[in-house]
């Protein structure tokens, strides 16, 4: 009897450490649920800008409960320059509990800009305020997924600098940062479309930085916001991050050139080729 009893408790025990390794196994072959923030620039029209620093202190989401996972948490600094027409910037990849999360607060660092003259200029007033925006289409992440946030930095709507914006029209007017206010739109890039392709003139040849815009009502309230970025030197574009639904795309170039196309349809997952004539 003794013998049953102790051939019972080893099989038993057997059993329950295999059952414990089966189970780490399968938690660690689980695929992650995960949000990778990404961040792209609203260009600055300014051909006397080369660098804009960007620092991020720490990202959160807040879910609908109301409350706040946070996707990153350390310092990091991004120049946006570097990242336009559908170029990203990768800021942090975290785990996070399935759920829908409707928006994000960005806890911003030091900024700087600086100049085609090499003239440097820092601004630290906003260091460690947090900022918060509406997330559209909302992220909604399910177990085993990794859904792309876009944080799109309207950068010539952040920055103020000496004297009024509008009025500086050379790198030697610009006397120092008298201002950041961040702008910035937050989208789930999973459930968005894009516009790309080419601003041309009438002999079919590329226009060179031309200002590329659409509009949308990404918060809202009622009063549609501008997305833009400036045409490479072969006059291509492209914008990413825009929700389902249809869009005029207007363009502003040199010597007083613009051009429209309307009725521009963006479906979820698709790009929508554009070419726009300016005359």
């Amino acid at each position: 009897m003794k013998k049953n009893v102790k051939l019972i408790f080893k099989t038993l025990l057997v059993v329950l450490i295999f059952a414990s390794v089966v189970t780490s196994c399968k938690k660690d072959d689980e695929p992650a649920t995960q949000v990778a923030v990404k961040m792209t620039d609203d260009p600055f029209p300014m051909p006397f800008v080369v660098e804009a620093n960007i620092g991020i202190l720490k990202v959160d989401l807040k879910n609908e409960n109301g409350d706040y996972v946070t996707v990153f948490d350390g310092n990091t600094s991004v120049n946006l320059v570097n990242y336009t027409n559908g170029e990203t910037a990768e800021v942090a990849v975290n785990d996070v509990p399935a759920g829908r999360y409707t928006e994000v607060r960005i806890t911003m660092g030091d900024v700087s800009v600086k100049l085609t003259n090499d003239s440097i200029y820092n601004y630290s007033a906003v260091a460690h305020h947090s900022y918060t925006q509406a997330i559209h289409p909302a992220v909604v992440v399910n177990d085993g997924q990794t859904v792309d946030l876009l944080i799109d930095m309207d950068l010539s709507g952040s920055f103020r600098f000496g004297g009024a914006f509008g009025w500086i029209s050379d790198v030697m007017d610009i006397t120092g940062i008298n201002q950041f206010s961040p702008k910035f739109r937050a989208v789930n890039l999973f459930e968005t479309g894009s516009i790309r392709g080419r601003v041309l003139d009438a002999n079919g040849n590329g226009v060179a930085y031309a200002e590329v815009k659409v509009r949308y009502d990404y918060d809202n309230d009622g009063q549609p916001e501008e997305v833009t970025t400036i045409a490479k030197a072969d006059g291509s574009y492209k914008i990413i991050g825009l929700p389902q639904g249809s869009y005029a795309v207007e363009v502003e170039a040199e010597n007083n050139l613009d051009g429209e196309v309307a009725n521009v349809q963006v479906t979820v997952a698709a790009e929508t080729d554009v070419n726009v004539t300016v005359n």
